[in-house]
């Protein structure tokens, strides 16, 4: 049992390491604090409570410290610190060598972690980008993001829920700059556009919006456009490049007495699309349009295959048995395929659909993974609280249930729905083993979940174990 004085020097901690912490994790150090001063109080006034003059210098060190962190951190639009100026901080206060870095209080050496960015200097625009080292593992992000600083158009392809429109987004955020996105489709209007008279008046376009003040577009699903639409954007895409000086490059607007546009320095397109659509559409795609040479023109040299990645497929499935179950040996499964080298076994849910042919009805993407996380999430949650004693309904979702809702996908007792089982061995008792068991490690001992991680996670991961307290959990109560 711990002495009031570890004690009170373990809450002067928590209390220091509030004001550095983002938001999500502040209301649980509170409760942390909390059960510390409850666990103090029971103690009563026992004689030496006092702190220890190097405690109370520990504790100086961690506050300054702490708080230099911090004033940097907020002293910028970027939302962190990079790696050598937080050593350089510490380095500072550990001139004596008074406190190892290994002896900091966890909190602390998480939000370091938490924080680190690679910084990417721009020499030909003269910018400095911070980039969190998280998006920076995004496919192509580098280049597109040279692409966006150069006004080239950039034009994304990838199979669905491969993440496409998230490097967009993710793009644009990390320049700092505002984006709309048109959803694009058959019925997308020139008035959604250009603008044009609507009954609440003229409404201007998103295309013209843009262009106007400096904000990135993105054309999502861009080739679903019906190609004489898709012409609208042709004068944009074809004078948005910075080698044409900004007051040269101007459009026109669908007001007849607004004068022609310049535009505005920001300004930038990146479109998305399952193809590339330059000839008719496979099967699986047939809502897609091919679309005339001269719009493609306009993304020449800019083309990104944005492929399913390592890096993003364990960070949206968190849990190592969770990568093995969908992921399985993809990555060598699809490498030994591209090189015509003999084929391995393969193993995971979206390896063995790949090698039966049937992605044309359903994938194991991005969105994938994390639907099936969150099923095992709220399993995981349910299995905490029924361990606290708490009373909670437990017919909601899990693992299996969301293999179920998948296979949906593959027709109901179908040869593609029996062949796909029969090859994962992905029965309903092993399914659910499988997810016991994760549960057993998570809960057996204060390590568990952060072991139950894949490595990309792991190293970065706070111990957020005691937050799924977060998950709202329904109790039982049926009426009627």
């Amino acid at each position: 049992m711990a002495t009031r004085q570890e004690l009170e020097t373990k809450l002067r901690n928590l209390q220091d390491s509030l004001g550095a912490v983002p938001d999500e994790f502040v209301k649980d150090i509170e409760n942390e604090i909390e059960r510390t001063n409850k666990e103090i109080n029971s103690l009563g006034s026992d004689a030496g409570s006092v702190p220890a003059e190097d405690e109370k210098v520990d504790s100086d060190f961690l506050k300054t410290m702490v708080s230099s962190i911090s004033a940097i951190m907020a002293s910028g639009e970027g939302g962190g610190v990079d790696s050598p100026r937080v050593r350089e901080i510490i380095k500072e206060y550990l001139q004596e060598d008074k406190v190892k870095l290994d002896e900091l209080d966890k909190s602390i050496l998480e939000e370091i972690k938490k924080n680190q960015t690679v910084i990417l200097q721009i020499p030909a625009f003269g910018k400095q980008i911070q980039i969190s080292s998280a998006v920076a593992r995004i496919p192509n992000f580098f280049e597109i993001i040279d692409d966006v600083l150069a006004g080239n158009n950039v034009y994304l392809i990838g199979e669905a829920g491969g993440g496409k429109t998230y490097t967009a987004e993710q793009v644009s955020q990390t320049l700092r700059r505002e984006y709309v996105t048109l959803n694009c489709s058959q019925y997308t209007s020139p008035l959604e556009i250009l603008g044009g008279q609507s009954i609440d008046g003229f409404k201007e376009g998103k295309l013209i919006d843009c262009w106007k003040n400096g904000k990135v577009l993105i054309l999502d699903e861009m080739p679903k456009l019906d190609a004489n639409t898709a012409g609208l954007f042709n004068d944009a895409l074809a004078k948005s490049s910075k080698t044409r000086p900004n007051e040269k490059a101007k459009i026109n607007s669908a007001n007849p007495e607004e004068p022609p546009i310049q535009r505005a320095s920001d300004f930038a397109v990146i479109a998305t699309g399952n193809i590339y659509p330059n000839e008719p559409p496979a099967p699986q795609y047939r809502g897609n349009n091919q679309q005339d040479l001269s719009l493609l023109d306009r993304f020449s040299g800019s083309v990104y295959y944005t492929e399913f990645d390592k890096n993003t497929d364990q960070d949206t499935t968190r849990f190592s048995f969770l990568y093995e179950f969908l992921v399985g040996n993809y990555y060598e499964y699809i490498e030994a395929k591209r090189l015509g080298n003999a084929l391995p076994e393969p193993k995971g849910l979206r390896t063995i659909i790949d090698s039966l042919g049937l992605k044309n009805l359903a994938l194991v993407s991005y969105r994938t993974n994390i639907a099936f996380r969150v099923g095992f999430e709220y399993e995981l949650v349910r299995a905490i609280a029924k361990k606290e004693g708490k009373e909670v309904e437990t017919r909601g979702k899990n693992l299996l249930k969301t293999f179920k809702s998948y296979m949906v996908a593959f027709g109901q007792n179908s040869d593609a729905s029996k062949n796909i089982i029969k090859m994962t061995k992905y029965y309903d008792a092993y399914i659910q083993s499988l997810a016991d068991s994760a549960i057993n490690q998570i809960t057996k001992n204060k390590d568990g979940f952060l072991n139950s991680l894949n490595p990309i996670v792991r190293s970065t991961a706070s111990d957020i174990y005691e937050r799924y307290e977060d998950f709202y959990v329904p109790k039982t109560n049926i009426v009627g």
